[in-house]
This record gives C-alpha cells, sequence and structure tokens, in this order.
C-alpha cells in the first residue's frame, strides 16, 4: 500500500495549458474564418475578468488580429507566415503575476499567443518559485478555471503539470496519480495511458472518455528528478506544441467525421424508400410528373450524399498529413537524450489502425450507396424519357386547369395565336405561386419598359423582346411572361428561356439576398420539369375565331426564317463535349483552404488537359500577390477534373498527376490526368486542334463551358478580330467559371482557341490561338509537344 506523507509536494510547480482552436474551414465560404474562431481570446479574457489579471482583461489590445478591440483576422494576413506569434510589437510573451487567493502562495504567469496554419494556440503558464504541498496544487488550477467548460477550445487542450518533487520515490506513477487528482475536480475522470521518460526524467500521460475534443480532458505530468540541459528545454517547450497540435487535430477531426458518417447513413437509409417510391409511381397511368418530382428530390439527396462522401475523403487526407507531422515532431523529440516515448507512439499506432481504417471502413459501405442511388437516378430519366406524357395541371393566373380538359385563357401560351397543345411544359401548382411572386419581386418587373430593356440587353433573350406583352401590374406582367417562355427553348443551347430568364434574372442579385435564395430553388426544381423532350414533337393548333383547327401548313411555318441545325451536327457536337469538363481548383493561401473556385478544361490527348493558367493559380492578379510554389503543389494535388458534369448529381472525377507546363502571358497550362480502372480516359477520346485555322468574321464558333461551375452548357458566337498576334476577339456569351473553355470552329468541329477571359475594353471575349500554345511547346517542351502531335496523329473516327 503507497503512503504520501504529508510534507510531500512539488518544488517551482507550474501548470501549462496547451489550447488549440479552428480558425479557417473549407465550409467558412468567403468569410476570412469560422464564425467561433475569435471565441478563444474572449475566454481567456473571461478568465482575467475570474482571476482579476489586468493583463488578460485587456488582451484585445495586445493581440494582432484586434482592431479597436474588434476581431479583425484580415491584419494577420500581412504577416505572410504559418506560424507565428500574434502579439502585438513582436512581443515574446504577455507576463503577469496573480494575486494570491489562498495561503499566500504568489503565482506568476506568462501567455504565449500563436497562429498555426488554420489554428489558433495558446501556451498559458502558471508558475511558482516555492515549493507546493500536496492540498496547495489546487491553486495551479483553481476553480478548474483552467479545464472546461471555462476554456472549450475547439480542436482539443493539454494541461502539462511540471514540478521537482520533494521526495524521493520508488513509485512515481502513484505520486503522478495523487497530484492529477489534485488539481482536478471530482467530476473530472482522467486514466492513466501511458508512460515515458523525455530527457531522462518520467512523464506521464491521463486522457478522459469525452469523444468531443472541446470537453476532452487531457493531462502530462512531468517531474524533475535529475537535472536537465536548459538548451533542451527550450527544445522540447517548441516541439511540443507542434506534436500536441497535430494530436488534438487528429482527434478533431476524427470526431467531424462520425458526423458525417452520420448524416450520409441517413441519407443512404432513405434509398429503400425512394426505390419503393420509384415502383409505385410505375404503375400509376400518368407517371411523368411523379417521376419529373422523385427525380429532383433523387438530385437533392445526391448532391447532399457526394458532399458528405467528400467530406469524409477529406477528413481522412487531413488525418493522414497530421500523421505525418506528429511523426517527425516525435522523432525530433525522441532524437533527445535520454528519451522513450514509447507512449506516444501507441496514439499514432491507434491513428492509423482504427481512426484512418475506420473511416476507409465508412467510405467503402457509403460508395455503394452512392452507385446505388446513381443506378436510381439514371433509371428515373430513361424513365422519365421512355413514359407517356401526360396533359399536366396548369394555373391561368386564377385556378388549375385540370388533366383532360383543354382550355385556353386569353394570355395564350407562347404566341398570340398559337399553342401548344401536347408536350407543353408545365408549372407545377405548389411552384407556381412562388415563382409568380418571386418574379413579381425582382426590379425588372417594376415596369414594362424596364422589363423589355433587360431583354433587349440580353443576348440570350433578345429574341423573344419583340412579342413581350404589357401588363398592368407586376404580378399580371410575371403571368404573362411566364405563359409566354414556359414552352420557348433557345436555337443555339436548347435550354429553356424561362430558365434563361431566372438565371440572368439571379445574377443581378447579391448573393446574401432573400429574393436570390429564392430564385436559385426555383431554378433548381423547375430544370428537370422544363428539360427538352427530344422524344416527343409537338402539335401546333392554331386558334382562329375562338375554334382550334388542325393545320398543317401553319405547322410548318417558319415566320423569322431561323436556321434548323442538322442532327449530326448535334452528334458531334455532343461527342466533342465528352471530352469537356469542370475544372475545380482548392484556393490555397498559405497552406489554408480558402475557397473552392472553378474553371473549364478539356483533353488534347488521352491523359493531358488544357486549361488557362489563372485557372490553376486561382488568384486575383490586380489584388492579390503572385502564387508560391507551395501552394500551387497543394493546390495542383487536390484539383479535379469532372467529365459528363451534364446535370446535378452527375460527372465522373479524376486527379492530376501534375502540371507539366504554363505560360502566364498565353494564360494556359497543360496538366496530366491521373486514369481510372473503372473509366478510363482512353474511352473518352480527345479534342482536334486547327492550329492553322484562316479567321474571317464569318468564322463562327462554338463554346463548351461550365459557367459559374455549373452543368455543362454551349454557346455560339463569331470571330470578330485579333486581339494581337497570339490572341482573338470573339462573341460567344461566357461567364465566370468558363476559363480554359475550348473555342471550337463550326465547320470541323476543331479547336481554334483556348477562352480566357472578358475584355471589358472591347466590350468581348477574348481567347488565346491554339496556334500560339502550340508554338510555345514546341519551343520550350518539344517532347510534351511531341506527345501531343503524336496523338493528334491518331484517327479517332
Amino acid at each position: 500500500m503507497h503512503e504520501i506523507t504529508q510534507n510531500l509536494g512539488l518544488h517551482s510547480p507550474s501548470i501549462t495549458l496547451y489550447a488549440f482552436h479552428l480558425r479557417n474551414s473549407i465550409n467558412q465560404g468567403e468569410e476570412p474564418t469560422v464564425v467561433e474562431a475569435p471565441q478563444l481570446w474572449e475566454q481567456l479574457i473571461d478568465l482575467g475578468n475570474k482571476l482579476h489579471i489586468p493583463e488578460l482583461q485587456t488582451l484585445k489590445q495586445k493581440l494582432i488580429c484586434y482592431q479597436d478591440n474588434q476581431y479583425f483576422p484580415q491584419a494577420e494576413d500581412s504577416l505572410g507566415l504559418e506560424y507565428s506569434n500574434l502579439l502585438r510589437n513582436q512581443e515574446q510573451s504577455l507576463n503577469f503575476r496573480l494575486i494570491p487567493r489562498t495561503g499566500g502562495l504568489e503565482l506568476q504567469g506568462l501567455l504565449c499567443p500563436f497562429r498555426l496554419h488554420d489554428s489558433y494556440a495558446i501556451d498559458l503558464t502558471l508558475c511558482s518559485q516555492d515549493t507546493f504541498s500536496i492540498p496547495q496544487l489546487s491553486n495551479l488550477n483553481y476553480d478548474n478555471l483552467l479545464l472546461p467548460p471555462q476554456i472549450q477550445a475547439s480542436l482539443g487542450q493539454t494541461l502539462l503539470l511540471f514540478g521537482q518533487p520533494t521526495e524521493l520515490q520508488d513509485d512515481y506513477q502513484y505520486l503522478a496519480n495523487t497530484f492529477v487528482a489534485q488539481i482536478l475536480s471530482e467530476r473530472n475522470s482522467t486514466e492513466l495511458v501511458g508512460t515515458g521518460y523525455l530527457l531522462g526524467n518520467p512523464i506521464f500521460e491521463y486522457e478522459s472518455a469525452h469523444t468531443d475534443p472541446a470537453q476532452k480532458l487531457h493531462i502530462l505530468v512531468w517531474f524533475k528528478c535529475q537535472n536537465m540541459n536548459p538548451d533542451y528545454m527550450d527544445k522540447v517547450a517548441e516541439i511540443l506544441l507542434y506534436l500536441l497540435w497535430c494530436r488534438h487535430k487528429i482527434q478533431y477531426v476524427y470526431y467531424q467525421s462520425r458526423w458525417c458518417d452520420r448524416q450520409t447513413k441517413k441519407l443512404y437509409g432513405k434509398l429503400p424508400e425512394y426505390e419503393r417510391r420509384f415502383h409505385q409511381i410505375t404503375q400509376v397511368a400518368n407517371p411523368q410528373w411523379q417521376l419529373r418530382q422523385l427525380q429532383v428530390d433523387l438530385s437533392n439527396i445526391g448532391l447532399e450524399y457526394a458532399r458528405y462522401l467528400g467530406e469524409l475523403a477529406d477528413h481522412e487526407n487531413t488525418i493522414a498529413i497530421n500523421e505525418k507531422n506528429y511523426r517527425n515532431k516525435l522523432e525530433k523529440l525522441e532524437s533527445l537524450p535520454e528519451t522513450n516515448l514509447a507512449l506516444w507512439h501507441q496514439f499514432l499506432r491507434y491513428s492509423q489502425n482504427k481512426l484512418e481504417q475506420q473511416i476507409q471502413t465508412d467510405l467503402r459501405f457509403l460508395e455503394r450507396g452512392r452507385d446505388r442511388l446513381q443506378l436510381l437516378k439514371v433509371t428515373v430519366q430513361e424513365s422519365i424519357a421512355t413514359a407517356p406524357v401526360e396533359s399536366q395541371s396548369r394555373f391561368n393566373g386564377n385556378s388549375w386547369e385540370q388533366p383532360g380538359v383543354t382550355s385556353f385563357s386569353q394570355n395564350s401560351h407562347y404566341h398570340e395565336y398559337v399553342a401548344i397543345t401536347n408536350d407543353m411544359p408545365g408549372i407545377p401548382r405548389e411552384i407556381y405561386p412562388r415563382l409568380k411572386e418571386a418574379l413579381s419581386d425582382c426590379p425588372q418587373f417594376r415596369d414594362y419598359d424596364r422589363l423589355l430593356d433587360f431583354f433587349d440587353g440580353n443576348y440570350e433573350l433578345k429574341p423573344w423582346s419583340d412579342e413581350l406583352k404589357r401588363a398592368s401590374s407586376r404580378g399580371e406582367q410575371a403571368e404573362k411572361v411566364i405563359g409566354y417562355l414556359v414552352g420557348e427553348y433557345h436555337r443555339d443551347t436548347g435550354e429553356n428561356v424561362l430558365l434563361i430568364l431566372l438565371r440572368l434574372l439571379n445574377d443581378q442579385i447579391k448573393t446574401v439576398n432573400y429574393l436570390y435564395q429564392d430564385l436559385s430553388k426555383l431554378i433548381q426544381e423547375l430544370e428537370p420539369i422544363l428539360a427538352p423532350k427530344s422524344n416527343n414533337k409537338p402539335t401546333l393548333v392554331v386558334l382562329h375565331n375562338n375554334h382550334s383547327i388542325n393545320d398543317s401548313r401553319k405547322a410548318e411555318a417558319n415566320p423569322k426564317g431561323e436556321p434548323m441545325p442538322y442532327i449530326a451536327a448535334d452528334e458531334k457536337l455532343l461527342n466533342c463535349a465528352r471530352a469537356v469538363a469542370r475544372v475545380t481548383v482548392p484556393k490555397i493561401v498559405n497552406g489554408n483552404m480558402r475557397q473552392i473556385p472553378t474553371g473549364t478544361g478539356w483533353l488534347v490527348t488521352s491523359e493531358l488537359a488544357l486549361t488557362c493558367w489563372h485557372v490553376i493559380e486561382a488568384r486575383d492578379p490586380k489584388r492579390e500577390p503572385p502564387i508560391s510554389v507551395s501552394d500551387l503543389q497543394k493546390q495542383i494535388a487536390n484539383s479535379i477534373f469532372t467529365f459528363d458534369f451534364t446535370q446535378a448529381g452527375f460527372g465522373i472525377e479524376y486527379g492530376l498527376v501534375q502540371m507539366e507546363h504554363d505560360n502566364l502571358e498565353l494564360d494556359y497550362a497543360v496538366v496530366r490526368l491521373r486514369d481510372r480502372q473503372d473509366s478510363p480516359l482512353q474511352r473518352r477520346r480527345f479534342l482536334r486542334l486547327d492550329a492553322d485555322i484562316d479567321f474571317k468574321l464569318v468564322t463562327q464558333l462554338y463554346v463548351i463551358q461550365h459557367p459559374k461551375g455549373q452543368p455543362q452548357q454551349r454557346s455560339g458566337g463569331f470571330y470578330k478580330s485579333d486581339l494581337e498576334s497570339n490572341r482573338i476577339l470573339h462573341s460567344a456569351p461566357t461567364e465566370e467559371g468558363t476559363s480554359g473553355a475550348p473555342i471550337l470552329n463550326v465547320t470541323n468541329f476543331q479547336v481554334v482557341a483556348l477562352h480566357n477571359s472578358e475584355n471589358e475594353t472591347h466590350k468581348l471575349r477574348e481567347a488565346t490561338k491554339i496556334q500560339a500554345i502550340l508554338s510555345d511547346l514546341q519551343h520550350n517542351r518539344p517532347k510534351l509537344y511531341d506527345e501531343i502531335i503524336a496523338a493528334q496523329s491518331q484517327n479517332q473516327e
């Protein structure tokens, strides 16, 4: 039985709180930090108030990340470092004294606040030169103020108790148990998880059973039983901060992965319900509308499912990175003399064998759900395409017309004298009132002239401006526009014109506006409903003297003389589209993820793809410095090319092996894609290059693109002029996210230029000639040039 004498205690005891708090997250959007980022500093200020420490009470005045007592994290960006001290005037620490509470014990303190990559960290130490008896040790953690709930660092915290025992012991572990019990309250329980030696002195590790990192207790007790080299002590202090940060980051990320896993499994559990619903729908007489509703629901669940799967994969990758950093710091500690830290190797094995493997198991299981969901979506899509088209209920402004009942209101759909009677898209009754209200709230609907100017000012809407009808109120104007555009489709893009209007209106509104959210949701709901049905050709009915009669001559009329493209051309365009991908590049600044912008890219061989350099760099040259080599490599390693992204929830992703070549002046980059076993790139073909084209004003162009990261779209335009010897100007509509898109010659479907950006001076778009890109490659990367030319020489027909 162990006995502890009353005189036993610690010479020069100290307690150090290492706390780590999340500053940045991939999910923070455009905000500079997560919302809870300043919480750690607020908790320290509150601690200062409770312990009457003026230096902590006025902490905001001493931190770089505060201006006029307001949190201002942008001030840290000027530091340009992944590791930095956050005290003003480059002070190393904030020193203070703790006013004695009981027993006349005086404590000194120091605070070192840091930023470590995407985290905040503190080293808060309380110490004394006196000798503390065992009961007096509780003063080091008075009222448990150094533990949760006073300090709730999101990533976790560690308490380190250090001191020299007043008496030599045969069993330091029992002594450590006694000291830990003294500095904790009865409600806080921990268990010994490991022992070791650091600089020849015993160290003990304790941990609670909490899974939430902000509530978990992690305690180290390090006894000074023999003298240690001060230089080695300084190295321990520096390395220990990083080591503990990596440890807590691993546990935090795994805790977050459990939430993702639960959410994804909830979605997985809904799949049988959706499958039963599909089978029930296929038994009804007119399944079209219900199938479309099911398609919308599946698209929504598919997006959510994919997001959670992506986050799980990110969590696995983050744990692996922190394991590597943890191992590196642990090896540095173990290189010190008389050091044996097998207890911390146990944690590394636990992380690899338990945490990482659990996430990998979850991913394998949940990927089956993704495949099952994808199969159901494809089946529903095929059913929509083959199911008979029912007459749908329509809202005429006052009431819903029932299926099977022919009714023509005064405001006939589409044209004044012509109405489509079969295959005419309908707006579901639960959507129509919201659509009418949203359009009425748009400023363009305040008066007819303003709306007409909006149509005339947008290339995609201009063909419909001549027949735009005037109304007496905003609500009536919305009804007329819905009725007019609901069945109209753009001849170039095939997109429903009502959807085009909604998208253009939404582009004019700030994303924080409620109307933006309403329009975005309406677009998402209406996209599958208003998709053109290629299998059913509409029958036209002429309205004459309140009677409807069939007139084949009127059905064949083309009053505007619009061109009718050959189906063969559409087939060639679709073949080209399969070589075009959305490019997703995480913007990483000083190792921290800021946002995920998108662009467009395309295959030039079975492995090589072209896109813009500025898409890969993900920087604004007017406002930001050039990208660092480290950040560039991280961005390349995490970039994704998504092919076949023709609607939400679809697409096949390929990562990058490396960037083969780039040219800032020509704004292009050649990247090599990482192939997949389940969908090899060789099946996909690649785009042909036309470097010898003689551009003329009649040269018509196609641009296959992913504007704003949306599903694949196509626009048409003409060559306008040479901007310089290496660039052209063209008139095809583009948007942010089109950068890197191929510009095809309509006559032969070969790529003649790489789209770069909008030219504000000329109010046109600019692109780099393929001839200039090939010339640059031939001069600077001849082997890469030869690889491309050899592939281009193959017969892909």
